[in-house]
C-alpha cells in the first residue's frame, strides 16, 4: 500500500513538472513570437517613414520640375498666339521678322522635365505598399501615380507634336536666319532673339501656309490642355506632399 502511495505521489509530481515544463516552454516560444513580431512592426515603422521621407524629397523635386514645365509650356503657348496673329493679317510679308522669331520658338524642342519616382517605384516594385499604415496616404500616393502616368504619357505625344511644327519649320523658314537670331551664352546655352530686317519666308503659297498654320494651330491647343494638367499635378503633388508630412509628423 505503500508503495502504491509513494509511486502515485512520484507520478503526480512528474506530472506536474511536465506541465511546468510544457507550460514554460509555450510561454518561451510564445514571447518569442511576440518579440520577433514586434522587431519586425518596429523594423517596418522605421522602413514606412524612411520611405515617405524619401517620398516627400521626390515630390518637393516633383514641384520644381513641374513649375519648369508650366513655364516652358507657356513660353510654347505664347509663341503660338502671337504667330497666329501674324499668319491672320491680310499681308504677312512685313511681318517677317516676328514670324521668324515666333516660329523658331514654336519649334523648340525643350525639355520633358521625367519627374522623380524612386521612391514610389521602389514601393511598387519591391511589393512594400502593404508596409503603409496610414491607408489614405496608401490611397493618395496610387491615385499620384495614375495621375504621373497619364502625365508622362501625354507629354511624350506633345512633343512628337512638336516635333511635327519642328519639321514644317524647315520647309517655311530659312535656317541662317534662325543662327543669326541666335544668342549663345555658353556653349550649350542659347537665346531666341528677333532677327534683324525683315527676312522673307522660303514660300509663301498659300497652300503650304495653310498646312503650317493648321499644324501649330493643333500645337497651340495641345499646348493648353497640358498646361491644364501641369497645373493639375502641381497641386496634387503639393496636397500629397502635405498629407504624408502631417500624417508622418516629419
Amino acid at each position: 500500500m505503500q508503495e502504491r502511495d509513494e509511486a502515485s505521489f512520484f507520478y503526480r509530481k512528474a506530472f506536474k513538472d511536465y506541465i511546468t515544463e510544457f507550460v514554460m516552454l509555450f510561454a518561451a516560444v510564445t514571447l518569442g513570437f511576440f518579440a520577433e513580431n514586434l522587431r519586425e512592426g518596429y523594423a517596418e515603422r522605421r522602413l514606412e517613414i524612411q520611405l515617405m521621407k524619401s517620398m516627400v524629397a521626390d515630390l518637393e523635386r516633383n514641384e520644381e520640375l513641374l513649375q519648369s514645365q508650366q513655364e516652358a509650356l507657356t513660353t510654347r503657348k505664347i509663341a503660338c498666339d502671337s504667330i497666329a496673329y501674324f499668319f491672320n493679317q491680310k499681308d504677312i510679308k512685313p511681318y517677317g521678322a516676328e514670324l521668324y522669331m515666333y516660329g523658331r520658338r514654336l519649334g523648340y524642342y525643350g525639355g520633358e522635365y521625367p519627374l522623380s519616382s524612386r521612391s514610389l517605384d521602389q514601393l511598387k516594385n519591391s511589393g512594400m505598399f502593404s508596409i503603409i499604415s496610414q491607408d489614405i496616404v496608401a490611397d493618395s500616393l496610387s491615385h499620384y501615380d495614375n495621375l504621373k502616368t497619364q502625365y508622362e504619357q501625354r507629354i511624350k505625344w506633345y512633343f512628337e507634336d512638336v516635333k511635327k511644327v519642328q519639321d514644317e519649320n524647315k520647309n517655311i523658314f530659312d535656317t541662317r536666319v534662325f543662327e543669326k537670331a541666335s544668342v549663345y551664352t555658353n556653349v550649350y546655352t542659347f537665346q531666341i532673339v528677333k532677327p534683324e530686317g525683315n527676312p522673307v519666308l522660303l514660300t509663301y503659297d498659300k497652300d503650304d501656309l495653310q498646312k503650317y498654320y493648321n499644324s501649330f494651330y493643333y500645337l497651340k491647343k495641345n499646348t493648353e490642355v497640358q498646361m491644364r494638367a501641369v497645373v493639375e499635378l502641381i497641386n496634387s503633388t503639393a496636397a500629397l506632399k502635405s498629407l504624408i508630412i502631417q500624417s508622418y509628423e516629419f
